[in-house]
């Protein structure tokens, strides 16, 4: 599969590489993001490249030092007792300036916690050093805590972090060569992750892929989600837990803490590490104050997560019994409202890029509210202009034969729900359905698939 995008991450990298005195560069983000085929592209000249297992200390030094020898010949024929000997006699060798990459690096420090502690007292000899430094990891939790804590040694080091984030939706269009529509059906359930593109690439549509992937039991992603959180988070009964009530539609935390019979008071750390794995993400009701749970909801973020435990972990059993079938027809059967809710979020992430009358707009957010007689209100995005001197207020339905002028008198009513606390100069409204062309009459914009993917 072609490499696309990572334009910025490869500049910002390039840029540290060509100063004179050393630098630390720090690449992280959950598996299968695409940070390995990131460093593949950088190539730097004068490089080592190390991906490190699970093997022992001992081991990994020989293997790293086979490496090493490919730009200082012998030095493999050497046994190093520790890490401080290994990297104070590659720095002493070298002959010119060259980049060392450990990718998998808390393989690393699994084998030997010492680790970050020996690059602490390297690192700071930067005058002496005659390497640059780049690591990579996909264990969030540890290379966060390993290179943003303030008790951890290295803290305060890197000269450049960048968590890499999932790839956008157009890249996906552009990779399997689909319409706008069909790349936001596609990323509904791939999401931005690379490696599940390359499987989807192996099958001829979307639910062939789906079926021989993820509802067949021996399918390459079955068990994809459960692997990521039983690698990636500490503890993850609990988080799991909490994914498979919100894959079921609970989407309070006192929802969530009622399923589980616990205080929600206990919940908040687990939530918080999925929130930062970016497998869940929480919605606050736009307008409200962010510490105002009552008003905030938990949305799974990931698509293959989301796909996994609205799909996949309700029917396992059935699955098991191979009657993969009964399940496929259910995700037909629910399969536009399954999408709808992926466009509302590519649209409400879409609206950063409106340009209207040259006046920009800050990330949308969500509004909701009971009405007087209990009915539930909610506006699909909401946000105000950079300067703060214009609302835009917007719909976002997915589906066919659904008339735009009235989606538009459902959106006027809905403004009128609104308690606006300050008067704005323009109330913009916006309304975005799969087949519009992008347009604009006086203070209405519509919008489409092809603008959401075309960003």
């Amino acid at each position: 599969m072609e490499f696309v995008d990572r334009e910025e991450e490869l500049c910002l990298i390039k840029e540290e590489l060509s100063k004179k005195e050393s630098q630390l560069i720090v690449v992280y983000g959950r598996r299968r993001v695409g940070k390995s085929a990131l460093l593949q592209k950088l190539k730097p000249a004068n490089c080592i490249y190390y991906l490190a297992d699970i093997n022992t200390s001992d081991i990994q030094r020989n293997f790293f030092a086979v490496q090493v020898a490919k730009l200082i010949p012998g030095f493999n024929n050497v046994l190093y007792p520790d890490w401080y000997t290994f990297f104070e006699q590659a720095n002493r060798q070298l002959s010119k300036k060259a980049t060392i990459i450990i990718d998998e690096f808390p393989n690393l420090v699994k084998s030997a916690p010492e680790l970050p502690s020996v690059l602490q007292k390297i690192i700071d000899l930067k005058q002496n050093l005659n390497f640059h430094l780049i690591i990579c990891g996909s264990l969030q939790q540890m290379m966060y805590s390993t290179f943003l804590e303030k008790s951890s040694p290295l803290f305060g080091r890197a000269n450049r972090i960048i968590k890499l984030q999932p790839l956008k939706c157009k890249w996906l269009k552009q990779i399997l060569n689909l319409t706008s529509i069909q790349a936001i059906e596609e990323y509904s359930v791939w999401g931005g992750i690379p490696r599940y593109w390359e499987v989807r690439t192996e099958y001829n549509s979307l639910f062939e892929a789906i079926r021989e992937a993820i509802l067949n039991p021996y399918g390459i992603l079955y068990e994809e989600p459960l692997r990521l959180f039983m690698d990636d988070l500490s503890g993850a009964v609990q988080p799991i837990s909490i994914a498979s009530l919100i894959g079921l539609g609970c989407n309070k935390l006192s929802e969530i803490a009622g399923r589980l019979n616990k205080p929600a008071t206990s919940l908040s750390r687990s939530l918080q590490v999925l929130i930062d794995a970016g497998y869940v993400k929480r919605e606050l009701c736009w307008g409200e104050n962010f510490k105002n749970n009552k008003k905030t909801l938990y949305r799974l973020e990931d698509p293959l997560i989301r796909f996994f435990f609205t799909f996949v972990v309700p029917n396992q059993s059935i699955l098991n019994s191979r009657l993969i079938d009964v399940v496929e027809k259910e995700i037909k059967k629910r399969w536009q409202v399954y999408v709808s809710e992926t466009w509302e979020e590519l649209c409400r992430q879409s609206v950063i890029n409106l340009n209207v009358k040259n006046i920009q707009f800050l990330p949308a957010q969500r509004w909701w509210q009971q009405s007087k007689t209990n009915k539930p209100i909610e506006i699909d995005i909401i946000t105000e202009s950079v300067d703060g001197q214009n609302l835009l207020i917007g719909e976002a339905k997915w589906g066919k034969n659904i008339k735009p002028d009235m989606l538009l008198r459902e959106l006027d009513q809905k403004i009128t729900y609104l308690n606006l606390q300050k008067k704005y100069q323009n109330i913009y409204r916006l309304i975005m359905l799969p087949e519009l062309e992008f347009e604009v009459k006086e203070n209405v914009i519509y919008a489409g698939a092809d603008f959401v993917c075309q960003n």
